[in-house]
This record gives structure tokens, C-alpha cells and sequence, in this order.
């Protein structure tokens, strides 16, 4: 969700993102053209019927878990007014942005910057398998592609991490550590169970 205020958390990751601009809270106005999550299309779209720019930078969520920047694409009205006409699956009044003057967009996907803000480990399990799931869908030329096609090895460690993604979310929010009992039922501790399967699916990319 984004987050009323600039907190610790939040200094943190804007740190590491490097910008030169400061982070600014701007209104949320979604198009009625646009689809959901396409933020690149829409504000193209935009900018080519009400003139003004896109301007690129980062979207910055916070949840119980962690904090998480999304590259992101904003309309800059002919005024200068920085607007975020994007429709998400969830009703915003506005969204935390942090400009990035000197990004690209290239057409491929750009991975999620996130941190752990909990101190429990295994959200750092959780954005790993972020991080792999998102390796794998956007190798090569599939970061150009909106259609996934897996076979074999990749598919199998997909579904894995898919699978896993879940179950450590879940973990987290019931305050449970890698030295916990492993959520499916072998006994062992987490981390010698499914946390020594995720190193290996992590070694196999």
C-alpha cells in the first residue's frame, strides 16, 4: 500500500535507488483507456492526446513485510503536474514517486527493488524467490514477451518458487523463522527442508 509518510524504511530503499530528485507524493487519477498495471502504454498513450511527458522513476509500496520500489511511468501534464493515470486493482488517492531523470525504457521488464523491514529471515527467503521467479520469466528475450512459455528444468523451478512464494508469505506473517517447523509437515526445521530445496533451485539457475 503506499505509505502515509517518508519513514526509516523508506529513507533506506530510496538510498539505495540513487536518484538526484527527492521522493514526492502525487495524485492518482486513472485513465479510462489505460489497463491495469500498463503504465508504459497508457502515459505514451496520453502524452500522444494531451501532449506533456512521461516521466520515469519509482513507485514506492510498504506492507507488513518489506518496502518495494516498482519502475514505474507517470504522466507530467503540459502544466508540469506530475499524475499517476495508471488503474491498479486497488483504490489509491495517491502514490509515493521518486523521479529518475536519466531512466530508460527499453521495453524489457524491470525486477522490484525490496527490503526487508520485519528482521525475520525468512522475508529474505521470500525476496529471493522473488527475485529468481523473476530471473526466470524474463531471460532473455522473454523480458520483451507478455506470454510465458516454460518447459522442462525452468518449468519445474517455477512451480516450485511459485509454490514456495506462497507459503513463505504466509510464514512471515504468523512470525515463524527459518528455524521453525517446515510448513509442509516433514518435522525438520525449515531450513533444512524446503530452505536447503530453495538453495538448490537457486544454484540450478
Amino acid at each position: 500500500m503506499t505509505p502515509e509518510k517518508i519513514d526509516q524504511d523508506i529513507a533506506r530503499l530510496i538510498s539505495q535507488l540513487k536518484s538526484t530528485e527527492q521522493p514526492i507524493f502525487i495524485p492518482y487519477r486513472p485513465e479510462k483507456h489505460a489497463q491495469i498495471s500498463e503504465c508504459f502504454p497508457a502515459v505514451e498513450k496520453m502524452v500522444s492526446i494531451n501532449q506533456g511527458a512521461m516521466c520515469l522513476g519509482w513507485q514506492i509500496w510498504k506492507t507488513r513485510l518489506l518496502v518495494e520500489a516498482e519502475f514505474h511511468a507517470v504522466w507530467r501534464s503540459p502544466e508540469g503536474e506530475l499524475i499517476d493515470i495508471t488503474p491498479k486493482p486497488i483504490a489509491l488517492q495517491k502514490i509515493l514517486f521518486l523521479p529518475m531523470p536519466h531512466a530508460k525504457y527499453n521495453g524489457a521488464q524491470v525486477d522490484n527493488v525490496r527490503l526487508n523491514t520485519t528482521g525475520n529471515n525468512v522475508v529474505d527467503d521470500f525476496i529471493l524467490v522473488h527475485e529468481a521467479i523473476f530471473k526466470i520469466e524474463n531471460k532473455g528475450e522473454r523480458a520483451h514477451q507478455y506470454e510465458l512459455h516454460l518447459t522442462g528444468m525452468e518449468a519445474k523451478i517455477h512451480a516450485f518458487l511459485q509454490d514456495l512464494r506462497l507459503h513463505l508469505e504466509i510464514m512471515a506473517f504468523q512470525g515463524l523463522t527459518k528455524r521453525s517447523p517446515c510448513f509442509c509437515g516433514s518435522e525438520a526445521k525449515y531450513k533444512n527442508c524446503h530452505g536447503k530445496a530453495l538453495e538448490s533451485a537457486l544454484n540450478a539457475l
